[in-house]
């Protein structure tokens, strides 16, 4: 049986089980894409809409790695930013426990001390100062826990440096480098009909947090496609390079592509998991202990390779009109093992 008509059984098991009405797989290596298989509805409602290889999807938590973690490697490599500096070096008031101060690299790989609290309920405004000043629950490095208030904080803290919002910092060093036409953050306006609904409508921002801040911030609420998502990670494997444009320079790729966790604590690269597949159910387990990736709440992973030389992608809408309660950890594994068989095809 052809690797396409694996994908699409696959595909028909996860709609079956309630996972997903359509996704978009594609993998590749340096040289280009090899896949870009397209399945099912990219809507249900209010009309039925067939996915498309370049719909508009909302990447989520993928923000967290592709615009932040990228933003801060560019700030490493103009040495802007140290990663093992306090991060009340840059982001004076941040809240920290006892006298050890939270550093960069703590909030990038989840070990600041920081739980996951939300912060929506404020306004605006007040809610980065609540992010910036409420002190953190444990000491720095002493446990992994996933907060998006740490990817928030890196975002403030590039616009800090840079004089600019998030995006319009990741759209000059990052997107438009990497030819990435079609991916910014939200909310979108004008023609959205390639864009895939999440649980709220199309071009709305699906993360409230992200949604609430009325302007792009670090944690997510970025939108993009399989092509323009292939195109960064055929960047990365290309070493950081896009024809004969640098984008990232060996000391952001050393942050970005290696493990910088405390040493017992959950493997992270500064933006990336890097964690077993027990610990991370959507990691393709064909790939090498190198390969860094990220999911995103809405049903998305991107996963890479260096050592291998290749990239997946699964984008699906996981969250559009779910045909069941609890998909998520079943989501994941579906991605995963979709990954798999691309990368099986890829590798031979």
């Amino acid at each position: 049986m052809s690797m396409t008509d694996q994908l699409a059984m696959a595909c028909e098991r996860a709609a079956a089980d309630g996972l997903l009405h359509g996704a978009v797989l594609a993998a590749g290596t340096c040289e280009g894409l090899s896949v870009l298989h397209v399945w099912g509805d990219a809507s249900m409602a209010p009309s039925r809409k067939a996915m498309a290889g370049n719909a508009v999807f909302d990447v989520a938590s993928v923000t967290k790695a592709v615009a932040t973690a990228s933003a801060c490697g560019i700030c490493i490599d103009q040495e802007e930013l140290d990663p093992h500096a306090a991060v009340a070096d840059y982001l004076p008031g941040v809240g920290g426990f006892g006298v050890d101060p939270i550093r960069v690299r703590d909030l990038a790989t989840h070990t600041s001390g920081f739980d996951n609290r939300k912060f929506d309920h404020l306004g605006p405004d007040e809610m980065l100062v609540a992010m910036v000043e409420t002190p953190a629950q444990w000491a720095r490095g002493s446990r992994f826990m996933y907060s998006c208030r740490n990817y928030v904080l890196l975002g403030h803290l590039v616009e800090r440096l840079a004089g600019m919002d998030l995006g319009s910092f990741c759209e000059r060093h990052v997107f438009g480098p990497c030819g990435m036409s079609e991916t910014g953050f939200g909310p979108l306006a004008g023609d959205l009909e390639r864009v895939v609904p999440t649980a709220v409508a199309p071009g709305t921002i699906s993360d409230e947090q992200a949604r609430h801040a009325t302007q792009p911030i670090g944690n997510a609420g970025l939108f993009s496609t399989a092509p323009d998502l292939a195109r960064f990670c055929r960047m990365i494997l290309s070493g950081g390079m896009v024809g004969d444009r640098r984008v990232f320079g060996q000391n952001a790729l050393h942050w970005l592509l290696s493990e910088q966790s405390p040493p017992g604590l959950r493997r992270r690269s500064f933006g990336w998991d890097m964690g077993s597949v027990a610990e991370s159910p959507c990691r393709p387990a064909s790939m090498s202990a190198a390969a860094v990736g990220h999911s995103g709440w809405t049903g998305q992973s991107v996963w890479i390779d260096p050592e291998l030389g290749l990239f997946t992608i699964v984008l699906t809408n996981r969250t559009h009109r779910p045909g069941k309660g609890d998909n998520y950890l079943d989501s994941k594994r579906f991605r995963a093992s979709a990954a798999d068989l691309m990368c099986q095809d890829l590798v031979g």
